[in-house]
């Protein structure tokens, strides 16, 4: 199948010209309210081409905001009621007349799909390291129930052959995109924060991790890197902007920080929804993490034109090429293969000193060294954006793979 589909694949317009009537697609995920994979799930539904698509929702555990914003561009969302909930699902692929599947992180309606022989489509988001026991046996198990997979990055896909088990021939590889407009209307209208606001001085170079505060982020990283850094220098600041994801290793986090007095150098004010006005106040992008899939903070930090620092993973090596953008970082354990969630979470909670935390403290120095040649480095985040990770154009490649994986369904016999 791979040939085949590689082939189709690179040539999307005969795809179009030959995909027939339209394909009532039906996009499935957990809950359909707020959060980046809600968002991420709404932008491409309705930027499908409708003369090819009909696209329905449906949302497993309740829908809110995204939802309604959703049915006011004319999408139908549905959400699932409490009881007769697989009844309902097949009501609604009747309804429909559902002959495509698209599933993000909910596998409720797997068995339903297969029974209707309905080609589902799922997305691999990440390094799924993270996967033990229950988690780990149902990903495997759901496998059967996937006819293709599409993950952001090729460490993603890397690490689902090589560890996951899952069959390199059912994965097509698409990196995440960014909506151009609404970051060149945001930044039009942005207005940016004072520095002061964060206890920032104006001579300070400032790093922003844009990140949740989830420690997989390589938070104990950074106060290792800092740690460094002061015995040199007291110029350099890390502004951690991201949302809380399990308190207590917040609170941790924090009272570390204060015990070691570098609560002044590395600032965890909490979540700001404007990333547009925070990026002004902002010399560098940092993101030194030990697991991605590929990152939208990433591409974000290219369209505001600013130097990245980042660690060996995700799409960081697609974009950093030759120090062109920024600095790549080797990863703490090396390759992507050996890592498991034992491992993973070990050096996220519970490491505290770490054998790259001196390159890390080495490649930030250099940026607050040579600000101007950096800047200018930055600048060029953004073309690459606009050339290659346009939302529109990532876009076209998921209806490529879409329409390629239907007719395939098609010429064995499928819905």
């Amino acid at each position: 199948m791979i040939n085949y589909l590689k082939h189709c694949l690179s040539r999307p317009a005969a795809i179009k010209a030959t995909a027939g009537n339209k394909i009532n697609l039906l996009i499935e995920l957990d809950t359909f309210d707020k959060g980046g994979l809600q968002k991420v799930v709404l932008d491409c539904a309705v930027r499908l081409d409708p003369g090819i698509f009909g696209v329905t929702i449906v949302s497993i555990n309740g829908t809110g905001h995204l939802a309604e914003v959703a049915e006011k561009k004319g999408i139908r969302v549905y959400g699932l009621p409490a009881e007769g909930r697989a009844e309902y699902y097949e009501k609604i692929l009747r309804e429909r007349n559902i002959n495509l599947s698209n599933s993000h992180f909910s596998n409720f309606g797997y068995p339903i799909l297969a029974r209707y022989n309905i080609p589902n489509i799922t997305f691999i988001h990440n390094v799924y390291a993270f996967l033990s026991g229950k988690a780990l046996t149902r990903f495997k198990n759901d496998d059967q129930y996937i006819d293709v997979y599409i993950s952001v990055s090729k460490k993603a896909t890397r690490y689902a052959v090589e560890r996951l088990g899952i069959t390199e021939s059912k994965i097509v590889t698409i990196p995440n995109g960014l909506i151009l407009e609404e970051h060149i209307d945001r930044e039009k209208n942005a207005v940016p924060v004072a520095r002061s606001e964060f206890g920032l001085a104006e001579s300070d170079y400032v790093f922003l991790n844009p990140a949740s505060y989830n420690l997989h982020k390589g938070h104990y990283l950074m106060i290792d890197a800092m740690k460094k850094i002061l015995a040199q220098r007291g110029d350099i600041k890390i502004l951690c902007i991201g949302n809380v994801v399990y308190e207590p290793h917040l609170r941790e986090v924090a009272s570390y920080l204060k015990s070691t007095g570098l609560d002044k150098h590395i600032l965890m004010p909490g979540y700001y929804p404007n990333i547009e006005c925070i990026y002004p106040i902002a010399d560098a992008f940092l993101l030194p993490s030990f697991i991605e899939g590929w990152s939208i903070a990433m591409n974000e930090a290219m369209f505001y034109k600013k130097p990245v620092i980042m660690t060996d993973t995700g799409g960081a090596a697609d974009v950093i090429e030759d120090s062109d953008i920024g600095i790549l970082i080797e990863n703490e354990y090396g390759d992507i293969a050996r890592l498991n969630s034992e491992y993973l979470d070990d050096m996220a909670y519970n490491q505290r000193q770490y054998k790259i935390s001196e390159k890390l403290a080495a490649a930030m120095c250099k940026f607050a060294d040579n600000r101007v040649y950096w800047k200018h480095a930055g600048e060029k985040g953004r073309l690459k954006i606009v050339n290659n990770y346009s939302f529109d154009n990532v876009v076209r490649r998921y209806e490529a793979t879409f329409c390629t994986v239907l007719a395939l369904k098609r010429g064995r016999g499928g819905k």
